[in-house]
């Protein structure tokens, strides 16, 4: 078979996959509508705090792993960046507008939190344990991950200037953008709770 037409069906198959939205799949067994408590996104941070940190947990490490399966294993097959890049990319539109929900999706932090292990993986080694600990100590989602994504990319591009590698900061970089933009869309859109 062509390699480029196993690498579209790659990308195909990463879309299908981002689709696949573990938080809602878990809220619609727990009988929770997660659409409509908390921020009403269907990802880790809200059913961590609407549903249990048990489920939340979950959802963070199941997504996490979903960003991983798409762009580690073209890492290890030593595939060009590009193709890792489009990877991510059509994991987060599946992410953002899954075929499986009407195309209403989560803001797929988690996912491309994963997914930064193909782009910038020597990056992620050092960011992964001091965004931990800054969740630690903060409990605060947000802050933790802007942290892990500012750590990956500056160390990224110290680690990887010297050849083309420093392209994977660049990628994760979009991917961190596209990410904040579907969190501005998509909270902005929300109905304001009263609470």
């Amino acid at each position: 078979m062509n390699t480029e037409l196993m690498y579209v069906l790659w990308l195909m198959w990463t879309y299908v996959l981002g689709s696949t939205l573990i938080g809602e799949l878990i809220c619609r067994y727990k009988g929770v509508d997660i659409r409509k408590v908390g921020t009403g996104n269907p990802g880790a941070a809200n059913i961590w705090r609407e549903v249990g940190k048990g489920y939340g947990l979950s959802v963070f490490i199941f997504d996490t792993m979903k960003g991983v399966s798409v762009t580690l294993p073209l890492r290890l097959l030593d595939a060009e960046l590009e193709w890792i890049a489009g990877s991510m990319l059509c994991m987060l539109l599946g992410q953002f507008f899954p075929i499986f929900f009407k195309f209403k999706g989560n803001t797929g932090m988690a996912a491309l939190f994963g997914a930064s292990t193909g782009l910038v993986p020597l990056g992620v080694m050092i960011a992964l344990p001091i965004a931990l600990i800054k969740f630690a100590i903060t409990k605060n989602v947000g802050w933790s991950g802007g942290i892990f994504f500012g750590v990956s990319c500056v160390a990224g591009v110290v680690i990887y200037r010297s050849d083309l590698e420093w392209l994977g900061v660049v990628y994760l970089m979009a991917g961190c953008i596209l990410v904040f933009v579907k969190q501005l869309i998509q909270y902005k859109s929300q109905p304001k709770k009263c609470t």
